[in-house]
């Protein structure tokens, strides 16, 4: 909303879901499923210093999916973190790029395999994260095939003057 209203551009809100529920139903990932989820954390992650170490460390010991929103810039030193402090060798990663549009397109690797094969990723906005045990489901359960393009569904908005002068 305050982009909307920093670009002068009528809106109307109509409830709806969280993007982490219609993010992960659309992937095809339940994000709480016997005997692999007791409970969901919706997390972001847009700065390096909001989590202090023991929250880290809780991060990566924890049963519970993780949902990073706004995090997909900082992917990898998530990645690297919840390894380095010992994360499971059964955690699984999704990276949910472009959620709900036709553009979706879903990437699912255990967590030690994204380390390995997927940092330095870009990834088109929005991007949704899921890491823990379900993220392993998004095989077996996706229901729609992934985009084949790297197309942008939403335009990047552009600056308005104030923005401008400011760069």
């Amino acid at each position: 909303m305050e982009t909307l209203i920093q670009h002068n551009l009528p809106y109307e809100i109509i409830p709806g879901i969280t993007a982490a529920l219609g993010a992960a139903a659309y992937a095809g990932i339940p994000l709480t499923a016997r005997n692999h989820s007791r409970s969901v954390r919706l997390l972001s992650f847009y700065q390096s210093d909001l989590f202090d170490q023991d929250y880290w460390e809780e991060l990566a010991k924890t049963r519970d999916t993780l949902v990073f929103y706004m995090s997909s810039g900082n992917l990898d030193l998530i990645v690297e973190k919840l390894i380095a402090l010992g994360i499971g060798q059964d955690k699984w990663i999704s990276v949910i790029e472009q959620a709900t549009t036709p553009e979706q397109r879903v990437v699912t690797t255990t967590i030690h395999d994204y380390a390995k094969n997927n940092t330095g990723s870009q990834w088109l906005s929005p991007t949704l994260v899921i890491i823990g045990k379900v993220a392993a489901l998004q095989e077996q359960l996706q229901w729609l095939p992934n985009s084949l393009g790297k197309n942008e569904y939403f335009q990047p908005l552009a600056k308005n003057k104030k923005e401008e002068a400011r760069a």
